[in-house]
């Protein structure tokens, strides 16, 4: 990472608090204050840090700051300030304020002036409106603003994470054809590896920057193309995982081509024994044993290096076997799983347990999947590596949907700091008035009683969500 680029992440907070500072302290106390007076000079000191260059973009989306591109981190002792920001930006309506790299040579009572502005911009009916007005008087030309827009609305602000988000979505329906694509075509020839090693990459530069997005991605389920889906929900969901525990990036993007190729095995399984309703027979049970060999052969007839090859061939045949070496198929010729093994395999039943198939009409919630697993911690599944895969997921999973302390219904969009699952945020699913969820607001599950006293929200129950008639993905697909 290049200088440039950390100091969002070295100083965003440190900029935000003094700003919420300022503003509360003109709020409060007259420009010769001694408190007002400090609360400029840091002030300052941290816009002519992060302004030395370059304009400092800050904007408010989906209930997160942004310093130009980069997203402030979760930092527990920031929470206050962050929060009143938050209440602050949105009850004036701003979505974002730039500080041009003349704002260093502003005058100080200026600054302070714009400070009050910002604060009393409260008291008119629009506020955005008022504001810009009186900039344009005060001829404030080193300063931006913005307004904040309603959902189904683009903003500034929301551009540059908009364009993230597209991208991510158009991954995400370029790997599954991709994957149909292969699977289709390796039944006929061999096939090219390159397109699904820039798909690769590309999850892996998605994944470190928005890991909950791509999450939140993983809860579309094609029934008619499940098994497409499938291998790129798993590949996606392993690929977070490795991350989370520190692989480099050439391994991630090995994952990430293990869980596309997966279970192209299965193409090679009859239809009638995938989409069977009923228990299978032994031998129905005996050819479905055998697909994660035959993705190993449709593998190696892939035209690739063979340094990538055997890279990439261990992981899905080993992602039906257990720890003990247990499961299938069964093998003599191995003692031990490979570690994208084992991540393969949480992946796999986690994603396969959370979908709806034909032998199982109602998928489990995410929650009850994680201690369903959990259960089965040392035997099924390598337990540093599930007790890694639960601490990303959290106890409530992103694209949970979840009953409230106050008895209405929300969806798990993200969690703030992506290492302690400990405050999610929350998308509240309101009636639209004809029995349908729209969106709502989004609200923090804070995980400390908030200042006025009141009872804190808590997450009660996941919900199926059949149960409320509504897709999870859609709320992630239509974020605008």
């Amino acid at each position: 990472m290049s200088d440039k680029q950390s100091i969002p992440e070295r100083f965003g907070h440190d900029f935000l608090r003094a700003l919420y500072h300022m503003i509360n302290t003109v709020r409060i106390y007259q420009d010769n204050n001694q408190l007002v007076r400090k609360s400029l000079r840091t002030f300052r000191t941290l816009l002519d840090l992060m302004a030395a260059e370059d304009d400092i973009s800050l904007f408010l989306w989906r209930g997160r700051f942004y310093i130009g591109e980069q997203k402030l981190p979760y930092v527990r002792d920031a929470a206050t300030v962050v929060n009143a920001m938050i209440d602050f930006f949105s009850k004036r309506g701003i979505g974002s304020i730039i500080f041009l790299q003349s704002s260093r040579t502003a005058l100080p009572e200026d600054v302070l002036a714009f400070s009050r502005l910002l604060d009393d911009s409260i008291k008119d009916g629009d506020p955005l409106s008022w504001l810009d007005q009186q900039l344009r008087e005060e001829k404030y030309s080193w300063v931006q603003l913005f307004r904040k827009h309603d959902d189904d609305e683009a903003s500034d602000g929301e551009s540059a994470d908009g364009k993230r988000y597209e991208k991510a979505r158009q991954t995400y329906f370029h790997a599954v054809e991709t994957v149909k694509e292969v699977a289709n075509k390796l039944s006929q020839s061999m096939v090219g590896v390159r397109k699904a090693r820039r798909l690769a990459q590309t999850i892996v530069d998605l994944i470190r920057e928005d890991t909950s997005l791509m999450i939140g991605l993983t809860t579309i389920k094609d029934f008619d193309d499940y098994t497409y889906t499938h291998s790129v929900n798993v590949a996606l969901l392993a690929t977070c995982l490795g991350r989370y525990i520190g692989l480099s990036d050439v391994s991630l993007e090995h994952l990430a081509v293990c869980g596309l190729f997966h279970d192209l095995g299965k193409v090679g399984v009859s239809k009638d024994i995938l989409l069977k309703e009923g228990a299978l027979t032994d031998g129905e049970w005996e050819q479905m044993k055998k697909h994660p060999l035959i993705g190993v052969r449709k593998i190696l007839m892939l035209n690739a290096p063979q340094s990538l090859r055997s890279r990439i061939i261990i992981a899905p045949f080993e992602h039906h076997l257990n720890p003990d070496m247990t499961g299938y198929p069964r093998t003599l010729f191995m003692v031990r799983l490979s570690l994208m093994g084992k991540i393969l395999r949480i992946a796999d039943v986690y994603e396969a347990l959370t979908a709806e198939r034909v032998y199982r009409p109602m998928p489990f919630t995410p929650d009850e999947t994680l201690r369903k697993m959990w259960l089965a911690a040392g035997t099924n599944f390598d337990t540093v590596l599930l007790k890694s895969f639960i601490k990303m997921m959290g106890i409530y999973p992103i694209g949970s949907v979840v009953e409230l302390g106050d008895g209405s219904i929300g969806l798990v969009m993200d969690y703030p700091n992506e290492f302690e699952r400990g405050m999610p945020l929350v998308l509240r699913l309101v009636d639209k008035g004809n029995g349908d969820l729209k969106r709502g607001e989004l609200v923090y599950i804070s995980d400390e009683i908030p200042a006025s006293g009141s009872d804190r929200l808590n997450i009660v129950r996941g919900i199926p969500p059949g149960e409320v008639h509504i897709n999870p993905a859609e709320f992630f697909l239509h974020v605008k």
